[in-house]
C-alpha cells in the first residue's frame, strides 16, 4: 500500500508536469538503498528547510541562554524552469550514454544541434559554451572548495547549449523535440542556482513519523520494492529525548534549532508557492519534524556524529548541507568525484 501522501503527491505530479524541479529532488534519494525511494513527505521539507532555510525557529539552549531565534533565509534553489541544458557527447567526461557510442560530439553535429534548437517553438535563444568556458564558471562556484577544483579538469566536463524559453513554453516538449540528435547525451533543466556559502542550519536530522515509508523507520516494501506492506512508526518522546541528549553532549554542535510541522509547512508552502498543484497536495501532517543544527566549525570533520545520529532509533534521516548543495552542483555540471574527493556525510 502507498501512503496517503505519496498518492496525493503522485496525482499532483502529473498536474504538474515540467514545473516540478525534479533535479532538485534526484540528490535526495538514498543511492545506497537500491529500488528504495526517499519518503515522498520528506522531499520538499528536505528542499525547503535544507536549501531555503526556516524563518522561525525554537531555540534549545545546547549551552546557556534560552531565547527565541530568528533565522534569515537565503537564496532558495528552485531551477529557472524557461532554460535548457543541452549536453554534448563526451568520450573523457562522466555520463557517457550509448546513444554517444563513446565519442566526442563533432563539430558537423554541434552545428546541427544549434539550428535544429532555434527552429524549436519557444526557444529564445542558443548559446554554446565549450568545456573551458563551463570549467570557468565551474572554478568559480567551487572556489570555495580547492580539493574539488584539483578533482575536475575541463575533461570531465560537457561542453553544452544553453537554451532560453518563453515564458510559458513546456521544457519536456522541447527535450522532446532534440533529444534524438547524435551528438546529445543529456537535456535537462538549467540546474539549481543554489548558494554554495555556509548557512545558518549546517545539518538536518529529520524525525520517523507515523505512517512513513522510509526503512530507516521500520517500514517494509514488497519484493518488487514499491508497495508498502508495513508502515515504519513515529519517534517516540524516550527516542526524541534521547537524540537531542546525544547533541546536546557533542562538542562539535553550537547551537540546535527543533521545526515542528507546522513551521516545516510555511515554509514548504513559501517555497513552492508557484507548484499550486503539489502544495495543494499537501498536509501539515505530512510535513516531518527535524532538528536543524549550526556547528562550531565548517572545516570540522562531522561524518562521526552524523553516522551516530543515523542509527539512532527514531531519526528517519540526516542531510549534510554541505554534501547536499555540493552534489546538486556537481549534479548540473554532470561531475562524478572519486570517492575519497566526495563530501564525507558519515556512514
Amino acid at each position: 500500500m502507498n501512503s496517503p501522501m505519496e498518492d496525493r503527491l503522485r496525482e499532483a505530479l502529473v498536474e504538474a508536469g515540467a514545473t516540478v524541479d525534479t533535479g532538485a529532488l534526484k540528490p535526495l534519494r538514498a543511492p545506497e538503498r537500491r529500488r528504495s525511494r526517499m519518503d515522498l513527505r520528506l522531499v520538499g521539507a528536505a528542499v525547503a528547510v535544507v536549501l531555503a532555510g526556516a524563518t522561525t525557529a525554537v531555540w534549545l539552549g545546547v549551552r546557556g541562554d534560552e531565547h527565541v531565534v530568528t533565522l534569515a533565509a537565503p537564496t532558495d534553489g528552485r531551477s529557472d524552469s524557461s532554460e535548457l541544458t543541452i549536453y554534448l557527447c563526451s568520450r573523457t567526461a562522466s555520463g557517457k550514454a550509448p546513444s554517444c557510442k563513446g565519442q566526442d560530439v563533432t563539430p558537423e553535429q554541434a552545428k546541427s544541434i544549434e539550428v535544429a534548437a532555434k527552429e524549436v517553438p519557444g526557444v529564445v535563444s542558443v548559446t554554446f559554451l565549450d568545456r573551458e568556458a563551463v570549467l570557468a564558471a565551474f572554478r568559480q562556484d567551487f572556489a570555495h572548495n580547492q580539493q574539488v577544483l584539483d578533482a575536475v579538469t575541463a575533461d570531465d566536463l560537457h561542453a553544452s547549449f544553453r537554451l532560453r524559453l518563453e515564458p510559458g513554453t513546456d521544457p519536456v516538449k522541447v527535450k522532446q523535440a532534440l533529444a534524438r540528435l547524435p551528438g546529445i547525451e543529456d537535456i535537462d533543466l538549467v540546474p539549481a542556482a543554489v548558494s554554495l556559502r555556509p548557512s545558518e542550519a549546517q545539518i538536518s536530522v529529520f524525525l520517523c513519523q507515523d505512517g512513513t515509508a522510509l526503512p530507516t523507520c521500520g517500514a517494509e516494501r514488497a519484493s518488487d520494492g514499491e508497495q508498502v506492506i508495513k508502515e515504519g512508526k513515529g519517534i517516540t518522546t524516550r527516542q526524541k529525548d534521547k537524540v537531542l541528549a546525544l547533541l546536546k553532549a557533542s562538542k562539535q554542535v553550537k547551537s540546535i534549532f527543533y521545526e515542528d510541522r507546522t513551521s516545516a509547512y510555511e515554509n514548504f508552502k513559501r517555497d513552492y508557492e508557484d507548484n499550486k498543484a503539489l502544495v495543494a497536495a499537501t498536509r501539515v501532517e505530512d510535513m516531518p519534524e527535524s532538528y536543524r543544527l549550526r556547528m562550531r566549525s565548517e572545516l570540522d570533520d562531522w561524518s562521526g556524529l552524523v553516522k551516530t545520529l543515523r542509527q539512532q532509533r527514531g531519526v528517519a534521516s540526516v542531510v549534510v548541507q554541505r554534501c547536499l548543495i555540493e552534489r546538486l552542483a556537481l549534479t548540473g555540471y554532470r561531475v562524478s568525484l572519486p570517492k575519497d574527493k566526495r563530501c564525507r556525510e558519515g556512514g
